[in-house]
């Protein structure tokens, strides 16, 4: 067997040169999966608790002091972070933090040779923690914005800490703990450990899986949802009506319009709201930043509510509340309050990242994509086109779509579908992440996000196959007694 170790590639050698080194990977995976699982729980906790409670209840009341709360909430929860973003260390913080994931992430590959010091130079644990406590004073204070951006960063950040703890020697290992702390940050909140996985590979590599690091993300997507399962008791985030198996032609041309008609424009208008919001505050001073945009965030909510009688956790928080309601059988819109609460979560998402607030775009586009989706079926349904359309197929082939729109993650975005709505939901979502990823491909959301560090080279690293093979039989002659062919 030792000749077995002897045969393996430089990526190879750095993870599995030996089964000690085996051994200990997969420990120090599990023991870190734990560790981002408990952060992100508790994280998920305050935020839900915080976020439940001022919307649902402070909003819901039919009182000017139960919105002056609220308004009072935001605007302290943005002061704070405001004062927060003066100090060292803190500006990192701000925004969604998926580029500063994806610039940690791909430092070792900046530089020549096999080396993790490029990202053992950055911060790791502070910045985890740092992250944590942002996004609490965002999410949990009403801000609008999704938890699944922020706790990639902290997952990385994680992964890259316990790498450092553990002098880990090889920028190959390095990263094998990264991408395995995005899989379990991930997985933590969808409860879906294949697509945590996918996401960790697709998210940080584009139009490549590395299989061996890929083995490990699906380890700690494991352990994070068996840690859900034991600890919490916790579902997967979303639940859909049972769906026969079988389809209609109409219902494939619908989600393949789906794809054309919403996703691909509501990536493209979210990405420029996104910039002409963050255009707008950026002319506030940094201090003062964050608490106008949740002075904004309130007041949006409020124009919507008292104008048009629409919700406030259709606007504000995390948006999952919403898909929720859009996916229980049955289940029926006005035409004006689906068009409406799109709109006005795009504006408060814009209005909470763009003012430095820690939130992610990830469930904000889900939300946009399902309550898109939810908007076509009822003019469908409403206009007698297809009275008989399943509205729950359409909310989640927008949301699939939506994800893969914003973020280019097919193959997670399937995933999810398979693991949280079930396998009938699956083939519709095929065609319109297909549909989509094709026609938003372009698109780049993030810009540090690549489609592979190096285009040219295989998954080992190498340029071309020619040189795989030389290397790979240098590796076989190591070893031999001379004069052995």
């Amino acid at each position: 067997m030792g000749d077995l170790f002897k045969r393996l590639d430089h990526e190879q050698r750095a993870l599995h040169d030996s089964w000690d080194d085996v051994v200990r990977v997969l420990f120090v995976v599990s023991m870190m999966s734990a560790a981002v699982w408990s952060l992100c729980s508790a994280l998920r906790f305050v935020v839900h608790a915080g976020s439940d409670w001022l919307v649902h209840h402070v909003a819901g009341a039919p009182s000017p002091w139960a919105w002056a709360v609220l308004l009072g909430v935001l605007v302290v929860g943005g002061l704070a972070r405001g004062a927060l973003l003066r100090r060292p260390g803190w500006d990192e913080t701000a925004g969604d933090g998926m580029d500063v994931a994806l610039a940690n992430y791909h430092s070792t590959y900046d530089h020549a040779g096999d080396d993790p010091r490029p990202r053992f130079e950055r911060p790791a644990f502070g910045l985890a923690l740092r992250k944590a406590a942002a996004t609490a004073l965002t999410l949990a204070t009403g801000g609008s914005g999704g938890l699944e951006a922020p706790v990639v960063v902290i997952g990385e950040a994680v992964g890259a800490g316990w790498a450092r703890v553990f002098r880990v020697r090889s920028e190959h290992e390095l990263r094998t703990y990264q991408l395995a702390g995005i899989a379990a940050a991930v997985t933590t909140l969808l409860g879906a450990p294949f697509a945590g996985a996918l996401f960790a590979i697709e998210f940080c590599y584009g139009d490549r899986i590395i299989y061996r690091k890929f083995a490990y993300a699906l380890l700690a997507g494991l352990v994070a949802y068996t840690l859900n399962q034991r600890f919490i008791g916790l579902e997967p985030i979303f639940s859909a009506p049972p769906h026969a198996r079988s389809h209609t032609l109409a219902e494939y041309g619908i989600t393949a319009l789906v794809a054309i008609t919403v996703s691909a424009p509501v990536a493209l208008a979210f990405g420029r709201l996104m910039a002409k919001t963050a255009d707008l505050v950026g002319k506030v001073s940094l201090v003062f930043r964050g608490a106008v945009g949740a002075l904004g965030t309130g007041l949006v909510a409020l124009l919507l509510s008292v104008a048009a009688g629409i919700p406030a956790h259709h606007v504000l928080g995390m948006g999952e509340h919403t898909l929720a309601e859009l996916l229980r059988p049955g289940a029926t819109f006005p035409i004006h309050v689906l068009l409406l609460a799109a709109m006005g979560k795009m504006i408060t998402t814009g209005l909470t990242i763009r003012s430095g607030g820690s939130a992610g775009m990830l469930i904000p586009s889900m939300f946009l994509g399902g309550v898109s989706g939810a908007l076509m079926g009822e003019v469908l349904r409403r206009t007698g086109v297809l009275p008989e359309l399943d509205l729950a197929l359409l909310v989640v082939v927008g949301i699939a779509s939506a994800l893969v729109a914003v973020i280019g993650v097919p193959l997670a975005a399937i995933a999810l579908v398979l693991e949280v709505f079930g396998a009938a939901y699956g083939p519709p979502a095929l065609l319109s992440c297909g549909v989509t990823y094709v026609l938003t491909l372009r698109i780049r959301v993030y810009g540090n996000q690549r489609m592979s560090p190096d285009p040219d080279a295989d998954e080992t690293g190498f340029a071309d196959a020619g040189e795989a093979a030389d290397a790979g039989a240098a590796a076989g002659m190591e070893g031999r007694p001379e004069g052995e062919p």
